[in-house]
């Protein structure tokens, strides 16, 4: 088979294209942050009108940049394309810190080819900060107006020793939801917990300052942009079964910086879901 991936050519200018766009949509989200008021969608989750505004602008955006290229986005649906080009757009993760005025909040772009993810984007608005990553081209961090480095996963820990971060808790129905009890039950496990949530754990993860993160609850568009930077960042990722196969169905994420870690997070969520 194949292997999908840009060329170095196609890969700068994508990256260029792509924080162009960001730093657009940046100019929306920032102007809300501190003053957002979050509504519910009918699924239960929250949407501010900074999410909308800055999901219809990159939609606009990449429909200029790349015509022929299909865009799927949280807040304004679409169908993943199984064949060709998809971008996946995730305006806002982490609203529940956004409206809250904390930093720790991200946009993240994903583009898939034949329906997988082969380049990622976490960008941290409040943070000045992007991670971003394209199969065969590797993992790389920059902040502010800095060049960009390369960056990797740490080296490998035990679950008993591993710095791990996870979402945290928003609400209390969120606990009754499957998979909740199994990933705040691994806090236990962990040599150190940190409540970071979204995609700013996953960020933290590619550079080495957090050996593993879990979320239980994941749609595609929160996933995407996740996978090529753990992969080429060195990490493993996979659902809290240990599934890594067609992974955007999957609803959960535990990504690690080594497999041995992200098995013992599975098999330890195996364990605590059995009692």
């Amino acid at each position: 088979m194949k292997m999908l991936r840009l060329s170095s050519r196609e890969f700068r200018s994508l990256v260029a294209s792509v924080q162009a766009m960001l730093r657009k949509s940046d100019a929306i989200v920032l102007s809300h942050l501190s003053s957002a008021r979050a509504t519910r969608k009918s699924d239960g989750s929250e949407v501010t009108i900074a999410d909308r505004r800055a999901e219809r602008l990159l939609r606009r955006l990449l429909g200029a940049a790349w015509p022929k290229d299909t865009v799927v986005g949280e807040e304004y649906g679409g169908r993943i394309a199984p064949s060709g080009r998809c971008w996946l757009v995730d305006p806002i993760d982490g609203t529940a810190s956004y409206v809250l005025g904390l930093p720790m909040f991200g946009s993240l772009l994903s583009l898939l080819v034949d329906g997988e993810p082969i380049f990622g984007c976490i960008h941290l608005p409040a943070l000045r900060e992007t991670t971003f990553a394209a199969t065969a081209h590797g993992c790389w961090h920059s902040q502010a107006e800095r060049r960009a480095r390369r960056v990797h996963v740490a080296a490998s820990r035990p679950l008993s020793q591993a710095r791990v971060g996870m979402t945290t808790v928003k609400e209390r129905s969120w606990l009754a939801r499957p998979g909740a009890a199994e990933a705040t039950t691994l806090a236990r496990k962990a040599g150190r917990l940190r409540q970071v949530g979204d995609c700013v754990q996953y960020a933290l993860l590619c550079r080495g300052a957090l050996d593993a993160a879990i979320d239980p609850f994941m749609q595609p568009w929160d996933i995407a942009a996740l996978v090529p930077c753990v992969l080429e960042a060195g990490g493993f990722i996979s659902d809290l079964q240990g599934e890594s196969s067609r992974i955007l169905e999957r609803t959960s994420i535990v990504a690690a910086s080594s497999n041995a870690l992200r098995r013992e997070i599975c098999r330890a969520a195996s364990k605590l879901k059995a009692t």
